[in-house]
Parts: C-alpha cells; structure tokens; sequence
C-alpha cells in the first residue's frame, strides 16, 4: 500500500479525533457562556446578545468549501496546523474583546477555522481506512463529546473564573496541541490533488441530482435542529 494511502498512526488518528472534539466545543462557548457575557457588556436580555455569534456559524458552513479545496491543492497535514493554531488565537482574541463588536469580529474568525476540521481532517483520518464506517463512527462520537465538554467546561470555568476563562484555556490548549500535531505528524509527500486517484462510483445525472437534494435537505435540517436546541438548552435548563 502506498504510503500517501496508510492509515495514520494511532497517535495521529487520536489528535484526529480530539481535534473533533474541539472543533464543535469551541462553536459552542459562546451559546453557553452568553448570560455571563451579557451581563458583562450590559445586556438586560441574553437572547439580545445571540445575533453576535451569528457570524461563526455562518461562516462554519461557508468556509468549508475553500477549506476543502487548500486541503486537496495544499496539503492536509498543513491545514490541520492552521486548524489548530487559527482556533486558539481566535479563541484568545475573544477572551480579550472589550466590546460586542470586537466579540462578534473574533467568533466569526473562529468559525472561519472550525469550518477547516471536517473537510479536511476526515479525509486524512479516512485515508486508507479498513473499516472506514467504523473510523468515522469513533470519529463521530468524539464531535459529539465536544458538545458536551462544551457545557461542562465552559459551565465550571464561566463559575470559577469568568466567561474570559472559557475561552482563553481552550485557546491555550488548542494551540499546545497544535504543536504537539506538528511534531507527530509528518510531512505530506504531495498533496492530495497530485496523488492517484482508485476508480471511482459513477452516478446518472438524474441519480446524483437525486443524491445532492437528499443531503443537502438533510444537513440543512440536521444543523437547523442542532443550533436551535445547542443555542437554546442551557438557558432553558436555567
């Protein structure tokens, strides 16, 4: 097996799977730690302060496109570092925010980086996979312990230290193992782009039109209910 098609080394695969947890944990600092920062900033209302985070899930969604295309031309492995070092500067620049302008500037840089994991660190964790179904189920219950890391972590540092704390010890950690990553994992050959490709599935015009509505309605409903329930519970709870 080549070695552009190996699976990665345990070691790389667990930094993988972490940096899906960090990925949706960070997305959801702010939904969790909104009372506190409102109350801060002067808010009477938390809900008034909701529109500021719109920005990261925006650009979330918008900035996997161009993500996935500089991991494909560029190289996974040096994306991933951007991943890692990018969310925790983002991160340490909205702990220092003095105003909700400044806040929501840093959750829309922050949501630009989130958008990197998922095109391209599942690809490089997939890559020569065996059992690539029960990768990504390990995979996906890492993304999913992030969200509840989220309101855990932030929840304890928000009431130990303050909101600032929620973001700022993430942001540290993110970007320790953004180096601890960099020292891992090592340089990619080529990029993807340039590797050869095994033959692929084709699909009738009308088959894959069929095939990209489903998805598309269905990752549009799914991150509709997410974000309406993840926004919401904790207030809710409260």
């Amino acid at each position: 097996m080549p070695d552009t098609l190996r699976p990665p080394p345990r070691a790389v695969a667990l930094l993988l799977n972490v940096a899906h947890a960090l990925d949706h944990l960070f997305l959801l600092i702010f939904a969790t730690a909104v009372a506190a920062i409102a109350r801060d900033f002067g808010f009477a209302r938390w809900e008034d302060l909701m529109p500021y985070g719109v920005g990261a899930f925006l650009m979330f969604g918008l900035g996997s496109l161009p993500a996935g295309k500089l991991g494909d031309s560029w190289g996974r492995r040096p994306m991933m570092l951007v991943f890692f070092f990018g969310l925790g500067a983002s991160a340490l620049l909205a702990s220092i925010a003095q105003n909700v302008w400044q806040l929501a500037a840093a959750l829309t840089l922050l949501g630009t980086f989130t958008a990197i994991y998922h095109p391209v660190g599942i690809p490089m964790l997939v890559q020569g996979a065996k059992k690539p179904g029960a990768t990504i189920g390990v995979n996906g219950l890492a993304g999913n312990l992030g969200i509840a890391a989220a309101a855990l972590v932030t929840g304890f540092l928000v009431q130990a230290i303050g909101w600032r704390a929620a973001f700022a010890v993430p942001g540290l950690a993110c970007i320790a193992l953004g180096l601890l990553f960099a020292k891992v994992v090592p340089a990619e050959a080529e990029p993807p782009s340039q590797r050869k490709r095994a033959s692929a599935i084709t699909l009738a015009p009308g088959q894959l039109a069929r095939v990209l509505m489903v998805m598309t309605v269905a990752s549009a409903t799914a991150g509709l209910l997410f974000n309406l329930t993840t926004n919401g519970n904790g207030q809710l709870l409260a």
